[in-house]
This record gives C-alpha cells, structure tokens and sequence, in this order.
C-alpha cells in the first residue's frame, strides 16, 4: 500500500477525541499551575525555516527535520492525536518512508506518546533515545518520576523499546541534516535538546530545539526531598547553565504557545515574507530566563516552607 493511502486508512480509521491546552504567558510565573491541554485542532505542516518544519497539531506538535536521503522526525504527539501528525507530514508532500530517525525530547504522553504507532508504520526507522527516556519508554511511563507521584493513568502510553541509546555529544546524520543531542535533565531526568544549522537567503542559522525546561509545580514534583528523582534541582541549575552556551538563532519547543507559532506566523503573512521572525536570538534567551524565573521561584517557596 503507498503511504498516502496508508496514512489515509489510519486516519479513517482511528476515532478522534481532542483533548485541551493553555497558552504560558509572562505573568504566568506561579509555578503551581498545570498547564491544561485543551481545544486542540488539526493543522497543516508549517515550514519555520529551510528544511525544518512543524508538523502535529495547534497547540503541540513534531519537529519534522527533511533532506533530500531521508527525514528526522523529533517527537510525535500524543497517542490520540499522533494521526494528525502523520496527516500533517503527508500532506505537506513529504513520504513517511522517507523518515530514517526518530528521537524525541522527553517522555510526556502529549510530547511522545503516539511513538509506537510511527514504530509500526516505520518499521524501518530507527529510534534513538537517552538511556533515562528509554528505560521509561520501555515501562509505558510508569518509571517517570511525575506519575509515580500523581499516578495520573492519562500520562501513560503503550510501552516500546528504542533500538539504541544516545549520549551528550552525539551527532546523527542523514544526507546533509546534521544534527546533534545535548542531555539537559529537570523536565525529566532524560530530557534532550537538540542543535543543527539551517541555511536561508545566504546565511546559517543556529537553531536549537529545546526538551523542555519547566517546572512541573511543587504539589506535583518537589524540588526539595524529591525521594524518585533526588538530583532534580541539581540538574535543573546545570541545565540552564549549559543551555546559556548554545548558539541560538531559532529557538523552537513542541508546544505552539511556548514558540508563538501563531504569533510568528501572523507577522511573516503580514511581513509579505520578508524576514523571517523565526529568526529570533532574543527569544532563545528569553525562553531560558521564563523557565529559569518559574524553577527559582518554586525553589524559594519550597525553602521557604
């Protein structure tokens, strides 16, 4: 069966129930909240810069990276929505035969959670993941440190084994993507962030796609006394110190809001694509210092008790 066709039928025939999800703001600093996943509705793939695209659905999605030998897909959606994600790649034109890698940030159901669907579609694909996403790929997130302490049944996903281990450092490459994981533990003790170069109108680009740096709030994951992940603070202070070291023209996180996709998008259809507001340093710095301002402060509150 060709791939569009395929997709098609698992569309056709998965039933869709969108579940929702809040928008992070700057007064939004009350590290208490937990951002609720609501209204999500399908979208079309979105090119942000070159070769990388956004694929998924409004409010979360997958970094879909392209080349001429192959894809890298970062990330999956959810197990409910994954289908949307495949729906998206297909119609942008892109063949899901094509996709050679997939690797994810960090291991939330909403983020990675339709992975065993793009496993049985892509039996060819090769999954790669840190040894700590792993181990909690392979027990269907009963091991994330987040349920263990909620026992939240809608954080679970069926349970799959990636076929090998990434480490700090490493480079993956397919065709002329190059691209390459740094381990930055907090949001989950195997979050990975990932840097490659883009080339648009005669100049590089660093973009880095960020795991996830925020702090899930004190009621559901303490910083302090944390039994199931006692180095959580640690690793969240060396994190926002190494992620200050990374180039970063094009800041990008699987979630809509967090990247003001919409936001960006209305300016480059206003701009008459002149520029790309992608394009943005000072949003690469000001992601760090909103998460880094919510750990601080939830880390005071937590003194303070």
């Amino acid at each position: 069966m060709q791939n569009k066709q395929r997709a098609a039928l698992l569309i056709l025939t998965l039933v869709l129930s969108p579940v929702a999800s809040a928008q992070l703001t700057q007064q939004r600093l009350d590290s208490t909240i937990r951002v609720d996943n609501t209204n999500q509705t399908r979208r079309e793939a979105v090119r942000i810069i070159d070769n990388i695209w956004w694929v998924g659905h409004s409010a979360v999605g997958a970094i879909l990276i392209t080349s001429s030998e192959g894809h890298i897909l970062i990330d999956t959606t959810s197990t409910e929505l994954a289908p949307w994600t495949v729906e998206s790649i297909v119609n942008a034109g892109f063949e899901l035969d094509d996709i050679r890698y997939l690797l994810n940030t960090h291991t939330h159901e909403e983020h990675m959670g339709g992975m065993p669907m793009f496993r049985k579609l892509l039996p060819h694909a090769i999954l790669l993941a840190s040894k700590e996403s792993a181990d909690v790929m392979a027990t269907g997130g009963k091991t994330d440190f987040r349920y263990i302490v909620e026992r939240d049944e809608t954080d679970l996903f069926e349970p799959f084994v990636v076929d090998g281990l990434i480490r700090h450092g490493d480079e993956i490459r397919v065709g002329d993507i190059s691209i390459v994981a740094h381990l930055t533990p907090g949001h989950t003790e195997g979050t990975t962030t990932w840097t490659t170069t883009v080339s648009e109108d005669g100049r590089d680009y660093d973009v880095v796609i960020f795991g996830g740096m925020s702090a899930s709030g004190a009621y559901r994951v303490p910083l302090i006394g944390n039994e199931f992940y006692p180095e959580i603070a640690e690793d969240f202070v060396r994190s926002f110190e190494y992620l200050r070291t990374l180039k970063c023209d094009v800041y990008l996180y699987p979630r809509a809001a967090t990247i003001e996709l919409d936001k960006k998008l209305k300016k480059r259809g206003e701009s008459g694509n002149r520029g790309n507001p992608f394009v943005d340093p000072e949003g690469c710095q000001h992601y760090i210092d909103f998460y880094e301002k919510r750990f601080l402060k939830q880390l005071n509150e937590e003194k303070a008790d």
